[in-house]
């Protein structure tokens, strides 16, 4: 039986352990997220994909198969439209405003200070 476990560590601080079992004979999948089962699935033989959520955020979990073995991994879904890619897009959205904003009063301040010097 294979089995994974990983440790997500939300916003707060808190943290949740992700745990994955895959059957070798049987090929069924369990995942849970601390003491709760979020996903089964029965005779997983070939790559799959499963999302779930911890508290806001989406997470995805890819089971891959390649030549008869199994490869797990977890990972952030930060392209979905759910509530917290939203506040991340928005976010990003004004970080690079107030880059392009740095970066223009920055390019301002040395063409006035180049015109002045050769003045």
């Amino acid at each position: 039986m294979s089995q994974m476990t990983w440790t997500y560590v939300a916003d707060d601080g808190s943290r949740h352990r992700v745990g994955l079992f895959h059957g070798d004979q049987t090929g069924h999948l369990l995942v849970y997220c601390n003491t709760r089962i979020v996903v089964i699935d029965f005779e997983v033989r070939e790559s799959k994909n499963y999302s779930f959520f911890i508290n806001e955020e989406l997470l995805d979990i890819e089971v891959e198969e390649l030549h008869g073995k199994f490869s797990y991994g977890l990972t952030i879904d930060q392209k979905s439209d759910t509530p917290r890619n939203r506040i991340r897009r928005k976010m990003t959205r004004q970080q690079v405003r107030q880059t392009l904003l740095l970066v223009g009063l920055f390019l301002i301040l040395v063409t006035i200070s180049v015109f002045i010097i050769t003045r």
